[in-house]
């Protein structure tokens, strides 16, 4: 038999293996990275703090007047429930957003808690708020600013004269 033209290949040259990367540039890189996100909220929390937990929640309470001007109920009642709790959330360390009203209003009516005194005042508030957001309840213009009032109340009375909120 006779070998043909194609029976020989040629020689190739060496197979190359793409370089092998080293891992440590990226984790420095993503140590930079988390670095610079937690300086960043350090920062925002820090501003957070400065304003006094009363001047937040009132002005998120003032911020509320436009969806009473749009008789949007459910909104309202979301925006200055959360006002509130947020507040006493600040001012009373107390993780009040997770806490149902009567958890909350339980967990601030020991007889040495500013709140006390208020303590009738603030839960039909809540009572309110909790009957538009849960039961889609319809409030009136009226009982929108009644309730803006009474949340503007509890906060003025429960505020310390140096403006910070609560007990903290």
């Amino acid at each position: 038999m006779t070998p043909s033209i194609d029976d020989i290949r040629d020689i190739h040259g060496p197979i190359v293996a793409p370089p092998a990367h080293a891992w440590w540039p990226y984790a420095i890189a993503a140590l930079i990275a988390i670095s610079i996100a937690l300086a960043v909220r350090y920062v925002i929390a820090r501003r957070r703090r400065a304003v006094p937990a009363d001047t937040r929640a009132l002005l998120a309470l003032d911020a509320a007047r436009t969806l009473i001007e749009r008789d949007d109920a459910l909104g309202f009642s979301t925006h200055v429930s959360a006002a509130v709790r947020g507040y006493v959330e600040d001012a009373f360390a107390l993780h009040a957003p997770k806490l149902t009203t009567e958890e909350l209003l339980g967990t601030l009516m020991t007889d040495h808690s500013p709140v006390a005194a208020h303590r009738d005042r603030l839960g039909a508030f809540l009572g309110f708020c909790d009957l538009a957001k849960y039961a889609r309840w319809s409030l009136s213009r009226g009982e929108m600013t009644g309730m803006l009032d009474s949340a503007t109340a509890f906060i003025h009375a429960t505020a310390t004269p140096s403006g910070r909120g609560g007990t903290s």
